[in-house]
């Protein structure tokens, strides 16, 4: 009987089947357990709006936020100009109706701060999730932008967290797709036992360092 490598899938459940799909193409065994659950803030993105009708860019680092902002202004900033960070916020921007202007060649936040245009006096509008952080709204003011952030969702630990991974464990290999889940792997997962976890890999140059 064939055995295939377990690899573990620690996207937020709505994520994970796409990439459990190509992990089974691939030869692999997936196994999920989510260590986000997105929970979304559409009053606070649709006031954001409200209070800030004009913009010359619109900053999206997620799928997510653009869904957010489809359900809770979906006829706002018409004029401004999207930057997506990676192909992911792109097709999703697509799907919506309002396709970014700018994604960057390499897909970080770094990257994409680079790829934009002279921003000097410009108006950013920065939707993002709770654990995101705030260094790009800094480097953007750096850059003599006026940026306008709002926590459009808020990544909290489901549950049942804790139980899936006890479950789940041991694997052959890790992904991670985030800083924030790195994060709250490690806070997890005791360093005695982080051997269980196989190779562990991660999506880009951010979530490595995080992890």
């Amino acid at each position: 009987m064939e055995h295939r490598a377990r690899v573990l899938v620690t996207r937020a459940l709505e994520d994970a089947r796409s990439i459990c799909h190509v992990l089974s193409l691939a030869g692999f065994s997936p196994v999920t357990a989510p260590l986000l659950k997105r929970v979304w803030d559409v009053n606070a993105v649709a006031e954001f709006a409200t209070a800030h009708p004009q913009a010359d860019w619109v900053l999206l680092t997620s799928a997510t936020a653009a869904e957010i902002i489809a359900a809770a202004a979906p006829l706002a900033w018409p004029g401004a100009s999207i930057a997506a960070v990676g192909p992911a916020t792109a097709q999703k921007l697509t799907e919506i109706g309002r396709p970014a202007d700018l994604v960057p060649e390499r897909f970080t936040a770094t990257e994409l701060l680079l790829a934009m245009p002279d921003l000097t006096g410009k108006t950013v509008l920065y939707p993002r999730a709770d654990l995101g952080g705030t260094a790009l709204a800094t480097a953007l003011r750096a850059r003599g932008a006026t940026v306008h952030e709002v926590i459009a969702y808020r990544n909290v630990e489901p549950p049942d967290v804790a139980e899936r991974l006890v479950e789940a464990l041991p694997v052959h290999g890790t992904t991670l797709f985030s800083g924030s889940a790195a994060l709250r792997l490690a806070s997890l997962v005791p360093m005695d036992q982080r051997q269980k976890l196989g190779r562990v890999v991660a999506i880009g140059p951010t979530t490595a360092a995080a992890a």
